[in-house]
C-alpha cells in the first residue's frame, strides 16, 4: 500500500509539472493576484491577531476572567480546562487562527486533547469585518447580517450538540506554567506569527495557480465557476458572486454554503498549523461538513419561513 502511495504521489508530480510547463503563462499573473490578495486582505488583518493571540496565550493575560465563565462554558459544551480562552480568541481572530490558538494551547497542557478536538469542531469564524466587506459587494445589509448570523449560530449548535462527552480528569485554569513578560514574548510572536504567514500566502498562491489551470481548461458558467472558485478558495468566490445572474437567494445559498465549509485553501493551512496533530484537522474537516449542512439547511428554512408563512 506504501508503495502505490509512492507511485501515486510521483505520478501526480510529474502531471503537475507538465501542466505547469504547458500553462506557464497563468503562472505570473495567478502569483501577482496572489500576493495581491495576501497583502491586502489576509496579512494586514491576520498578522496583528496572530501576534495578539499568541501574546495573550503566553502572557496569561485572559486568567481571571477565564476562571470566571470556564466553569460553566465547560459544562455546556463538554470541555476541559482553558476552553473559553480558545472559544474567545477563535471567535474575533478566524480561522486558520483558531486552529493555531488550540494547538498551542494544547501544547502547553492547558486543555485535553478531547478538548481540542471538539474545540477544533465548533470554533471557525470567518472575520467578521471581513464578511461584510466582501459581502456587501453583492447583499443588502440585511443579507449580509443574516448570512453572518447563520454562519456563527451554526457553530454554536454544533458545540452543544454535536461534540463528544469529555474527559473525566480536572485541568487547572491557572497554568503553572511560568509566563513570560510582555517585552519577552513579543519577539517569538512576531516571528510566529510571520512563519504562519508565509505557510498562508504558499496555500493561497497554490490554489490560485490551480483554479486557474483549471477553469482554463475546463470551460465553466459563471455560477459553476464561483462555487468551484470559492470551495478551493473562500475569498476567490464570494468575490465574483455578483457575476451570478441567478435570483439573490441561489447567490445567498452558495455564499453561506462556501462560507460555512471554508475551502481547500483554508483547510490546508489549517492542516499545516496541526501537523503534530492530524486527529484536530480530521475533526476540523467533520465540524465544517456538519456547519455547511446546519447553515444552508437553516438558511432556506428561514427563507421559506419569511416568505411564504
Amino acid at each position: 500500500m506504501n508503495k502505490l502511495k509512492k507511485i501515486f504521489s510521483l505520478l501526480l508530480i510529474f502531471i503537475l509539472i507538465f501542466i505547469l510547463f504547458k500553462y506557464n503563462y497563468l503562472l505570473q499573473p495567478s502569483v501577482i493576484s496572489s500576493l495581491k490578495l495576501w497583502l491586502t486582505k489576509v496579512f494586514p488583518s491576520l498578522f496583528i491577531m496572530f501576534i495578539l493571540n499568541d501574546l495573550i496565550i503566553s502572557t496569561n493575560v485572559l486568567q481571571d476572567f477565564n476562571k470566571l465563565i470556564n466553569p460553566l462554558f465547560n459544562k455546556l459544551f463538554k470541555t476541559n480546562g482553558n476552553a473559553f480562552a480558545c472559544f474567545i480568541l477563535s471567535l474575533f481572530s478566524g480561522s486558520p487562527t483558531n486552529a493555531y490558538i488550540i494547538n498551542e494551547t494544547l501544547k502547553k497542557g492547558e486543555i485535553t486533547r478531547k478538548t481540542a478536538n471538539n474545540l477544533m469542531r465548533y470554533t471557525y469564524f470567518s472575520n467578521p469585518l471581513f464578511l461584510y466587506n466582501i459581502l456587501s459587494g453583492t447583499f443588502n445589509k440585511y443579507i449580509t447580517f443574516k448570512i453572518i448570523i447563520i454562519h456563527y449560530l451554526a457553530n454554536i449548535i454544533i458545540g452543544l450538540f454535536l461534540t463528544k462527552g469529555e474527559d473525566k480528569c480536572n485541568l487547572l485554569i491557572n497554568n503553572k506554567e511560568k509566563k513570560n513578560s510582555f517585552i519577552l514574548s513579543l519577539p517569538k510572536s512576531i516571528t510566529k506569527s510571520i512563519n504562519t504567514l508565509s505557510v498562508i500566502f504558499g496555500c493561497i498562491t497554490f490554489y490560485m495557480i490551480i483554479t486557474n489551470i483549471i477553469i482554463s481548461i475546463i470551460p465553466l458558467n459563471n455560477t459553476l465557476k464561483v462555487i468551484f472558485k470559492g470551495l478551493l478558495e473562500i475569498t476567490q468566490g464570494l468575490n465574483i458572486l455578483n457575476t451570478i445572474s441567478n435570483k439573490s437567494i441561489i447567490k445567498e445559498i452558495i455564499a453561506i454554503f462556501l462560507i460555512s465549509f471554508g475551502g481547500l485553501s483554508i483547510h490546508t493551512q489549517v492542516l499545516s498549523l496541526t501537523t503534530d496533530n492530524k486527529e484536530l484537522y480530521q475533526n476540523y474537516f467533520i465540524g465544517r461538513v456538519f456547519q455547511a449542512l446546519i447553515s444552508t439547511n437553516a438558511y432556506i428554512l428561514i427563507y421559506i419561513i419569511t416568505t411564504y408563512l
